[in-house]
């Protein structure tokens, strides 16, 4: 199967973890085009996070030459563009044949007009017709997380994002659980901050000492912790999100959901308390995890999508 994926030159967490996956997939077949230059170096989602190593394979046989005459003559399966790609790439597009699909990774929907393409949405509740494309984990960040699993478990519950005034109930509930759990670990972990830099290894060690981990929204719901805390070796506790998931976290079964800092509250309590309890729901969730959301998985859902929307 050959692969178009048009991309724009700035991270981008939804359309670079697609490509990731579809490479890890269909290997050279599938083209990066501009060649994404920042996900080869490692970087995903920030160009000041910490790169992640051999993020990318090396693709010295993926062949960029020749893309308007292989478009004109309906060489490629699918074309794959990212939303902040389409207009500087629509000159390119409008000589081809093959099947086209607009990614919209963007923290909230972005306005796309009705047209002959699918339209792959990171947060769709399904009423708009997009197909469903939250992100993934890749997992070479999986075996790196895998790598902290024996970190002492020090505290009951850590979040390790910022307090953000535009966001007031995130902070509302990091003030009322770190209230009933003084041992919680809530810190803003300023990785693309030069003066506060600790570096994802130990952003990693330090999720890794925590019973639990906790879930909130920040510039949408959909957000990169959510998936690296599926992966902690920890009870997952995520707020309920208003959008499509395939093969979600099922609740009480590798996720814990709440939807008051009450409800919340209670459920922490009863889960960390029992060392049973919480092993077991950190094993399903990475269980689970590996089986449907790693980036190849999410890669092969897609295609999966694509084929039955395009009839192919």
């Amino acid at each position: 199967m050959n692969i178009l994926v048009l991309c724009h030159a700035y991270p981008n967490y939804v359309p670079d973890l697609l490509l990731h996956g579809l490479r890890k997939l269909f290997g050279d077949a599938v083209v990066d085009f501009p060649r994404k230059e920042v996900l080869y170096q490692g970087l995903c989602g920030s160009p000041n996070v910490d790169p992640i190593p051999n993020l990318m394979s090396d693709d010295s046989g993926v062949d960029r030459t020749d893309l308007e005459a292989k478009l004109a003559a309906g060489f490629f399966s699918f074309v794959i563009c990212d939303v902040r790609a389409f207009n500087e790439q629509i000159a390119l597009l409008q000589k081809s044949i093959c099947p086209l699909a607009i990614i919209d990774g963007e923290d909230k929907p972005a306005p796309i007009r009705p047209g002959p393409y699918a339209i792959l949405r990171r947060e769709t509740d399904g009423h708009d017709y997009s197909i469903p494309l939250p992100m993934a984990l890749p997992v070479e960040v999986l075996d790196w997380l895998d790598r902290h699993a024996d970190q002492p478990k020090t505290h009951s519950v850590g979040f390790l994002g910022a307090r953000i005034n535009w966001v007031p109930e995130r902070n509302d509930v990091l003030d009322e659980v770190g209230r009933c759990f003084p041992d919680a670990l809530f810190h803003a972990w300023e990785l693309n901050d030069e003066q506060q830099r600790k570096g994802r290894d130990a952003y990693y060690a330090s999720l890794q000492s925590c019973r639990a981990v906790l879930s909130l929204p920040g510039y949408g719901y959909d957000t990169f912790r959510y998936w690296e805390h599926a992966a902690c070796n920890a009870a997952h506790f995520a707020m309920r999100m208003p959008f499509l998931i395939p093969h979600d976290f099922r609740d009480g079964l590798e996720v814990v959901r709440f939807t008051s800092v009450r409800e919340l509250v209670w459920r922490i309590e009863e889960v960390v308390s029992d060392d049973q309890k919480w092993r077991a729901l950190a094993a399903r969730s990475r269980a689970w995890l590996r089986a449907h959301h790693t980036t190849e998985q999410r890669a092969r859902q897609t295609i999966d999508r694509l084929k039955v929307a395009f009839g192919v």
